[in-house]
């Protein structure tokens, strides 16, 4: 569910109910946060002991000084951030890959072609997911892509994904990246390409499990 920063402050004036959270919890942390989702849905006159069947209350992501603020994407986000950059990369060489011949490499042309897409205009729908009451960067390629909670996408996460792409380009250049892609296997590229910004713990959870012999 993105939705641009410029509609989201209506958005959850509007609709403070959603399908989601069907497992929350009233211990610990979790009844903290549902006595705060509470309080916001009788803001907006809504009961929230009376919802429709499926319902449950959902809040956007509160976000630190740094990830209100910043320009670059903050530290707690960067290694996601810099998986769904690769994963736009591989989806975009792949795309172009269709329309060479067979078994033929991209040119260099197309690289940068590949390169200036994924960077200007293949990040606007990303952004920071509230789930359970931890934030998560989510969109396309993420783990979290698909678990229910609101999304603040588009503005600042978009130009923070397009500089983290040029940050990529200029530590590896746009035809390395792409020989990264070439010889990445069934690893996911961002396995290779995202070191600098995952930890190892990380970069292993990506890899694709060996079969057993």
């Amino acid at each position: 569910m993105g939705l641009r920063s410029g509609y989201f402050t209506n958005f959850c004036k509007l609709v403070c109910i959603a399908l989601a959270l069907h497992t929350l919890t009233v211990s610990g942390d979790m009844k903290k946060l549902r006595e705060t989702m509470e309080k916001k849905a009788r803001e907006q006159g809504i009961d929230p002991n009376n919802l429709k069947p499926g319902e449950s209350l959902m809040i956007p992501p509160e976000l630190t000084d740094e990830e209100e603020g910043s320009r670059h994407m903050p530290e707690a986000h960067r290694c996601d951030g810099c998986t769904a950059v690769a994963f736009q990369f591989e989806k975009a060489f792949g795309k172009a890959l269709k329309h060479v011949k067979k078994g033929q490499p991209l040119s260099l042309a197309d690289v940068l072609d590949v390169a200036d897409l994924v960077c200007d205009k293949r990040l606007k729908e990303y952004g920071l997911k509230n789930i359970n009451g931890e934030k998560y960067l989510s969109g396309e390629g993420l783990p979290k892509e698909k678990e229910p909670g609101i999304l603040e996408a588009g503005g600042k996460w978009d130009a923070r994904l397009s500089t983290l792409c040029r940050e990529l380009i200029e530590m590896y250049e746009e035809d390395g990246i792409y020989d990264f892609y070439r010889a990445k296997g069934k690893e996911k590229l961002a396995v290779s390409l995202c070191t600098a910004y995952c930890s190892p713990e990380q970069l292993n959870a990506m890899k694709t499990p060996k079969e057993e012999l």
